[in-house]
């Protein structure tokens, strides 16, 4: 059986089960050095903190034969091993070193055992040092979302000048294809005309007639914002995610569609607005004041925008005299919008409510799980990310909790994605997505 020997970094990357699960069969040997380093971390209030406590009790409640080995009901087995100190390694290695214990365990079992062995780690430097001992090290990545063939929203097809007939007299056509529930679809007939509609229950339907929310809808000949504007819009669509890149009009068109059914049709009692509080470049840190006065600088670009869509807005003769900014605080004087940091999100419960989330590929999967729980009846969650522009440096373009959310929702009949590609803002942010990596 295949010995792998798991350092600290892995388990304070993700719980426990979830590594042992992602592994085929093998026997796990975790050092006592590394016990002792998870002791260090268990009080953090981070995902550090949380997966050494879910390993720590996970292995509490395997004992007391944890020193000879436990078998699992999946097929692995767990060891909790000393240190080797008989194993004789370089002496520029310091011994008292936890990296260098879990070497020379790790080679210990290698010159013991007729298994293969593997040190599991994320420390680049530690795989190197394996390496000059003839140990075999690897790094650990869990299984991980496949951009390439990521989900997005949307398919185009060919269609025939009869089935176009049916749409729009019938308002709905059957397609010999397989489609995703929700999945929009740019139909095309034999003269070059685009038919767009939405699958569901079986059937394409056009999309709904009036695409226009706060006076804002989507560019002309932008097939994708149409798409989303219909997603918006839709009350039955409780959960939609917007990816693109910076300048696709996501957080627009979605507060937009917010401040459409919370101020003017009332469908839901208040818009809020969150995201991961997370800085692009070095931090200035903890900001004086309230809560509101913390949250203004990170919500700058949430401002500009809603001031952008209040500036023409006008619901008395007075209204005329203030200014975008003013009407903005107005809106949340009168309870129609509010600003709230994610640390806040936790133990809420929603109902009745347009919740937008701004920046969401930078969130974990356990803080999408948060919000998407925090949902109650009437609610609707709206989440926008780019993927290019992910600030939070425990993830990846494929490790985040939006891109996680989007392969494993789709399908859904309550649920819509779509991915923008168009950049709407200007000339100049359209050629830095196109030409700066």
């Amino acid at each position: 059986m295949h010995i792998k020997i798991l350092d600290t970094n892995v388990l304070l990357d993700r719980p426990i089960k979830e590594i042992i699960s992602s592994m085929k069969p093998c026997k796990i040997v975790i050092p006592l050095a590394v016990i002792n380093e998870l002791d260090r971390f268990k009080g953090l209030e981070d995902n550090r903190g949380h997966c050494a406590r879910q390993a720590i009790r996970f292995l509490d409640s395997l004992r007391p034969q944890l020193h000879q080995g436990v078998s699992l009901p999946s097929g692995h087995q767990i060891l909790v091993e000393v240190n080797h100190c008989n194993v004789l390694l370089p002496e520029y290695l310091p011994k008292d070193k936890v990296d260098t214990r879990i070497l020379a365990i790790a080679k210990g079992f290698k010159e013991e055992q007729d298994s293969p062995v593997t040190l599991i780690t994320q420390d680049i430097c530690q795989r190197v040092i394996a390496d000059t001992l003839g140990v075999a090290a690897e790094n650990y990545t869990a299984e991980q979302v496949d951009l390439d063939s990521l989900y997005k929203g949307w398919d185009s097809l060919s269609v025939s000048y009869e089935e176009v007939q049916d749409f729009y007299q019938l308002r709905r056509i059957q397609i010999n294809k397989n489609l995703l529930e929700n999945q929009y679809v740019c139909m095309e007939d034999s003269l070059g005309g685009r038919h767009l509609g939405r699958y569901s229950k079986g059937f394409i339907q056009p999309l709904r007639r009036d695409l226009h929310a706060f006076g804002l809808g989507p560019m002309e000949g932008n097939l994708e914002q149409s798409f989303l504007m219909d997603a918006l819009l839709d009350s039955k669509i409780e959960l939609v995610s917007i990816l693109g890149p910076a300048g696709t009009g996501k957080t627009l068109l979605a507060l937009a569609a917010g401040l459409q059914q919370v101020v003017n049709q009332r469908l839901y009692s208040k818009l809020i607005v969150t995201r991961a509080l997370i800085p692009h470049s070095r931090d200035i840190g903890a900001l004086p004041g309230t809560k509101k006065e913390k949250l203004t600088p990170w919500m700058a670009a949430i401002y500009d925008n809603l001031e952008f869509l209040t500036r023409t807005f006008v619901a008395t003769k007075h209204d005329d005299r203030c200014s975008p900014s003013e009407r903005v605080e107005k809106f949340m004087e009168e309870g129609f919008i509010e600003l709230e940091a994610l640390t806040y999100i936790r133990g809420r419960s929603i109902p009745k409510q347009w919740i937008l989330v701004d920046e969401a590929q930078n969130l974990t999967k356990e803080n999408i799980k948060t919000i998407i729980t925090r949902a109650g009846i009437g609610s609707k969650i709206v989440l926008t990310g780019d993927i290019q522009q992910i600030d939070n440096y425990r993830l990846t373009a494929t490790s985040n909790g939006f891109v996680t959310l989007i392969d494993a929702f789709k399908n859904q009949d309550l649920y819509a994605h779509i991915s923008l590609s168009k950049t709407e803002r200007s000339r100049l942010a359209a050629l830095g997505v196109k030409l700066l990596p």
